[in-house]
């Protein structure tokens, strides 16, 4: 069995798992979006040195590869090309709306929404359904405001991520007739020790072969380039 580093840095919880063989996940997890860059390294040492292992005896590195903080998602991308740099090895990605869906457990038939903020009114969104003890995708993931998003909702589901924290209760009000539930905040943020699950299963993530591929995934223009674009239209 593989040795494996598993790094997630996309949202407010700074994740790192190790995997040593066929021994079990250690994790670390501390929430706190300034604190991920001094604390990364210091956690994969402290988990190396728990496992017995040096960095050179890591046989894959998986990442979440986004979409979620810039600053946290350029740390965790930027420490991965260190290690690259010095000893390259295989390295998978997965979507981090997969990762936190992948780390909630619903009965079969369930249908969940991972809801991540988005800022400016937006919420980047994906829905799945429970089948066969995993989590289907029905679509990719969207940028959407809540009136769209709500119009996408079937009679019943179950959300997460942290996009509650800005819009659960405007959800709420304008829910209607469904019946959604809301997960509680530890089932907000994707965590480094699903990662390693979705290694083992082979499930929803992918190899990072190309320079592209180490980048962070956003499904929206910087704001910038929005209002840009929104001003060379209106010029037209």
């Amino acid at each position: 069995m593989p040795n494996l580093l598993a790094i997630e840095t996309s949202s407010p919880l700074l994740s790192v798992a190790v995997k040593k063989g066929k021994g079990p996940v250690l994790e670390k997890n501390l929430e706190g979006f300034m604190k991920h860059g001094e604390n990364l390294i210091p956690f994969i040492d402290q988990l190396l040195k728990k496992s017995r292992l040096k960095i050179g005896d890591i046989d894959f590195f998986l990442i979440g590869r986004g979409t979620g903080s810039f600053t946290g998602l350029r740390v965790g991308f930027a420490t991965l090309k260190g290690f690259l740099a010095a000893r390259r090895k295989p390295c998978l990605g997965a979507l981090s709306l997969d990762v936190i869906a992948h780390g909630i457990d619903l009965p079969e038939g369930a249908r969940l929404c991972v809801c991540l903020d988005a800022r400016r009114q937006k919420i980047y969104a994906r829905i799945y359904e429970r089948k066969k003890n995993a989590w289907k995708p029905e679509k990719k993931p969207r940028v959407l405001s809540v009136e769209e998003l709500l119009g996408e909702f079937p009679a019943e589901i179950y959300l997460a991520g942290d996009g509650l924290a800005r819009y659960g209760e405007e959800i709420k009000t304008k829910s209607g007739t469904r019946k959604i539930h809301f997960l509680p905040r530890s089932s907000w943020y994707p965590e480094a020790s699903t990662l390693i699950r979705l290694f083992e299963a082979d499930l929803a993530i992918q190899t990072l072969a190309n320079p592209k591929d180490f980048l962070p995934l956003y499904f929206r223009l910087p704001e910038a380039e929005e209002k840009r674009r929104k001003h060379h239209a209106a010029a037209c």
